[in-house]
């Protein structure tokens, strides 16, 4: 094929920030481009290239970032606030089962675009005994050094210059943590990759007494680590009062949405006298207000680290009617009760999903989900004895196409259920996309197919056409270590 120039137009925005058009029959990737860009592209037989913009979107906005181009961390900050809650809510639609798309969202915005991340994880390489430290690279594996970060807690950015003046000491590479801790200093946890240095337990020493709180080192295959000062990472409850995990333990990383979705859960529970089995249960987030108007609570949660941390919680606040069962979900999805709630890691909850699809005695299951892909998986299993009452998406990742995302269900045959669909159509929300609430349904369904069919691939193509989304692009950040669970550390930059 002979190269030579296109014109289109772009179609969709991709979860790696690329637009994606379609040249030819075959969807391609433009790097940077937005939903109603007009392009020209040098289509070459091993792919596209882009050679100029011909009608940039009104949407396109400029990116805070310093290292936008190369970091492998935000990639949407060139796109307005508007656009990316459409563009969330259309990857959301198209993971689920085809019955539900459909379905009313309701959105709930961050109350801040920047500045929302409480933890992260970021990476270091040691070249000449300097430590580079930040997030990798798009679509690479090297480290793109940070001095700061837009979308950071600012209470975090001192730690990251700390860090740089003490990790070649701890080892030549690895991965750290980093969080809020007691009196809202940094906290550390930290992952050589490899031998560590002579002065590694010194350098972690010395980073406490220059402003951590404390810092835990994980020696390479090590099952516990070495800490010094206090490393374990404080939130604040959705109750109110302060929410003390385990070291190198889990919480969302948008503190100021989390309280709304905690809240959201517990509405849609509606606990007050029934028996709840709470799934995934860490320690002890969604379990604080639920206890408070349940009848009882079996919390079940399979890291020993998160298990404890949750009992402290409960003995702090004198809550007596929750069992907390330190177990796989999967084997107690069998435990009688009236609500199930669950909130797994990225890959889903399938087994538990099967479980209660054979059970009859469970009457609303609430599904927490931060991977739209295994949530669709998911709900298409309960659908046999499920109908979706609610769908509630929460914008807890700005500048990412992540989002988290809660569904309501209630177990057909109840009031108001019909079989597996849903029960009943909701009223747009203030909350709720006004674009998509907007739209007549067979526009909608216009719109939806449209887009599927942008992003549609043939099976061969040539390598640079593919699209470039992968595990290790989302959520572009950290390798889930044990009893970790959701996805609010793995956001930017370290591959999973």
């Amino acid at each position: 094929m002979r190269a030579h120039d296109v014109e289109v137009v772009i179609e969709a925005l991709a979860a790696s920030g690329d637009g994606v058009a379609r040249v030819e029959g075959r969807a391609v990737h433009v790097a940077g481009a937005l939903p109603g860009e007009r392009v020209r592209l040098r289509v070459e037989r091993d792919g596209a290239m882009l050679r100029e913009t011909l009608a940039a979107s009104p949407e396109r906005v400029d990116p805070r970032c310093a290292v936008f181009d190369r970091c492998g961390g935000c990639a949407w900050q060139h796109a307005s606030e508007a656009v990316q809650r459409e563009a969330r809510i259309t990857l959301l639609r198209r993971a689920l089962p085809k019955d539900l798309r459909e379905v009313p969202v309701a959105w709930h915005p961050s109350p801040s675009p920047w500045g929302w991340r409480t933890r992260a994880r970021v990476a270091w390489e040691t070249h000449r005994k300097v430590a580079a430290v930040g997030f990798r690279a798009r679509r690479a594996h090297d480290v793109v050094a940070i001095a700061a970060c837009p979308v950071l807690d600012p209470r975090l950015e001192p730690a990251l210059a700390l860090l740089t003046a003490h990790l070649a000491s701890v080892a030549r590479r690895g991965e750290v943590s980093i969080a809020i801790g007691a009196g809202g200093a940094p906290v550390a946890s930290v992952h050589p990759d490899g031998d560590l240095g002579p002065d590694a337990y010194t350098a972690c020493e010395a980073l406490v007494s220059m402003g951590f709180e404390g810092v835990a080192l994980w020696p390479p295959g090590a099952s516990t680590a070495a800490v010094s000062g206090d490393a374990r990472p404080v939130i604040a409850g959705p109750d109110g009062a302060p929410l003390v995990l385990s070291v190198d333990g889990f919480a969302q990383a948008n503190a100021a949405l989390n309280t709304a979705l905690a809240e959201a859960v517990a509405r849609h529970a509606a606990p007050e006298g029934r028996r709840v089995l709470e799934l995934y249960a860490g320690a002890g987030n969604f379990t604080v207000l639920l206890a408070r108007r349940a009848a009882s609570v079996t919390a079940v949660e399979g890291d020993a680290g998160a298990a404890a941390a949750m009992r402290a919680t409960l003995a702090a606040r004198a809550i007596a009617n929750v069992t907390v069962r330190h177990e796989p979900a999967e084997a107690c999805a069998d435990a009688k009760a009236d609500v199930v709630v669950l909130d797994p890691p990225r890959t889903g909850a399938r087994t538990v999903a099967e479980a209660l699809a054979k059970r009859s005695n469970v009457r609303a299951v609430v599904y927490v989900s931060c991977d739209p892909a295994t949530l669709g998986r998911d709900l298409a299993v309960l659908s046999a004895r499920y109908s979706v009452r609610a769908i509630e998406a929460f914008e807890m990742f700005p500048q990412t196409a992540h989002v988290e995302t809660l569904v309501s269900l209630e177990r057909a045959g109840s009031a108001g259920s019909r079989g597996g669909r849903v029960v009943g159509s909701q009223a747009p929300t203030n909350h709720e996309d006004p674009r998509r609430a907007a739209l007549p349904r067979r526009q909608a369904a216009i719109r939806a197919g449209a887009y599927l069919r942008a992003l549609r691939l043939p099976r061969s193509r040539p390598r640079s056409m593919r699209p470039r989304v992968s595990r290790r692009d989302a959520p572009r950040g950290g390798v889930r270590r044990r009893g970790e669970r959701g996805c609010g550390h793995v956001l930017q930059g370290v591959r999973g």
